[in-house]
């Protein structure tokens, strides 16, 4: 590591310490080519670390989030001590109450970072990569705009779309309210900063449902305000969160030894010099790609064997879908858009995540069949709630809930999963469509110039995959599949062509 990050992360670790901290005394911070600022064993040790050890040990009184917006300074849980006055927040009154907790978590972030040393975060902020390298902290939401239109047809282009909306719109009402009220240096809140502020936390923060002990929830929700949930912002651990996520790492966030602190223990044993990962949780490769920058390949997985080594091919690829409530589903009420997932392979196969369904949910008869084997078994069974008859609905209720390895399921169900057959071909042939309409270089092959668009050409290649095996699971025939492309680009074409003329005219 270079000197000057080597000062700065030594600096952090001897503030952490000093505060409660502790970082194993085999591990040390390096700057790895691919992962950035990471953990690793020493490459001095002479032993191996073995399972069950504890890498990171974090206490809630150095963490930065809402809750240090709200006493102005550190908080320090204890089942003892009644929680602080809030009534020298960090902010003016208006906005402490006209915000929601997330916003005025990074607008604190924010405050942290210009008061430069004189922070009590400052060894920690100054860790955190400089706002004026925008390069280096933005998330695809801040990328240039001709990087963000080679996204064009995912579900990554259409969350971009959202974020961006909702963070001006939040910038621009906080900092309205600061000016309103005459806060000090209110200009020097920009929306860069908040930019900034918004990448940090989405890139490094943690649920604080899944990090703070008992104890230290019980505190921090006496030091709420009325109305606000635990969960309605996240959470800053230093040191914590310098390990990076790698899903085939297990661990275990430990609330129990420490009163009033988060541990990570690692239940796999690394070798000197190895890096040392955490596991923020299962996410496809559009939640990586938005929340952290970055996706992961077939080849970074590690193939197992979970039933046949053969023909495992591990993946993380996977579309996502929207349907919006309405009155009647089977799924929760309220009108908000329920997501599910369509993936690469089949779900029931060991390399795919099942997880995202939960634990409860046991596929059946249908699920299984190939057709819809790629498809969120919630979303199957939503539809066939709404499409089946009273009857039908009575039989798919009563299916064996394993593959029967039979295309007919009887008299009474083949219509109905004719209809689902139908339907949900129509929405993957027509989403298809629209992803190759959205293909860089109208359709044509390109070669990405620099490692962004590389990292585009990627996500785009594992997303389109799930497309194609899903199609071919619809019988469509490869003749057919490159049909569909064919109408894309040439819609394309023909677009291209109108705008020519206009530019004529």
């Amino acid at each position: 590591m270079e000197s000057p990050h080597k000062e700065r992360f030594e600096a952090l670790l001897d503030w952490a310490h000093n505060h409660g901290a502790s970082l194993h005394p085999l591990l040390e911070v390096y700057e790895d080519e691919d992962t950035g600022f990471s953990l690793r064993v020493k490459p001095s040790a002479t032993e191996w670390l073995e399972s069950g050890f504890k890498a990171v040990t974090c206490p809630t009184s150095i963490t930065l989030s809402y809750l240090n917006a709200l006493t102005d300074g550190p908080i320090t849980p204890s089942p003892t001590t009644p929680a602080p006055k809030t009534e020298n927040p960090a902010f003016p009154e208006r906005f402490m109450n006209s915000l929601p907790p997330h916003v005025i978590g990074r607008f604190y972030l924010i405050q942290q970072y210009l008061k430069g040393k004189s922070s009590f975060w400052a060894p920690y902020i100054s860790t955190l990569t400089d706002p004026s390298q925008l390069d280096k902290w933005a998330l695809p939401p801040f990328w240039a705009e001709d990087d963000i239109e080679l996204l064009k047809g995912t579900n990554a282009y259409i969350a971009i779309q959202e974020i961006q909306s909702n963070v001006k719109s939040e910038y621009k009402q906080a900092r309205k309210i600061l000016k309103k009220e005459g806060f000090p240096d209110y200009r020097a809140y920009s929306q860069v900063l908040y930019n900034w502020a918004y990448c940090v936390f989405t890139s490094r923060s943690f649920r604080p449902s899944l990090i703070l002990s008992e104890s230290a929830r019980e505190y921090v929700e006496r030091l709420l305000p009325e109305g606000a949930k635990i969960d309605d912002f996240s959470i800053l651990q230093p040191v914590y969160d310098i390990g990076n996520h790698n899903w085939d790492a297990s661990c275990t966030w430990n609330l129990t030894s420490e009163p009033s602190a988060c541990e990570l223990i690692c239940n796999d044993s690394y070798r000197p010099g190895q890096q040392v990962f955490n596991d923020y949780g299962f996410k496809t490769n559009s939640e990586l790609l938005l929340g952290y920058g970055f996706i992961i390949d077939p080849e970074d997985l590690n193939a197992g064997d979970p039933w046949d080594p053969e023909t495992w091919r591990p993946h993380n690829d996977y579309v996502h879908v929207r349907k919006r409530q309405q009155q009647g589903d089977t799924q929760d009420q309220g009108g908000e858009p329920q997501d599910f997932l369509i993936c690469r392979e089949p779900f029931w196969e060991g390399y795919s995540c099942q997880r995202r369904m939960g634990s409860d949910f046991r596929p059946n008869a249908l699920h299984h069949q190939s057709q819809f084997s790629h498809w969120d078994g919630r979303l199957i069974t939503d539809m066939v709630s709404m499409m089946a008859t009273p009857k039908q609905w009575e039989l798919f209720q009563k299916l064996p809930k394993r593959d029967l390895c039979n295309d007919s399921l009887g008299e009474e169900l083949d219509p109905l999963v004719d209809m689902l057959k139908a339907a949900l071909a129509q929405k993957i042939e027509r989403d298809f469509v629209e992803f190759c309409y959205g293909r860089p270089n109208g359709g044509e092959e390109w070669e990405p110039e620099t490692e962004r668009q590389d990292l585009v050409q990627r996500y785009r290649d594992g997303y389109e995959m799930v497309f194609i095996n899903v199609l071919k699971a619809f019988k469509y025939s490869d003749e057919e599949i490159m049909a569909l492309k064919a109408a894309a680009q040439e819609q394309v074409g023909d677009e291209e062509g109108d705008e020519e003329m206009k530019d004529g005219n």
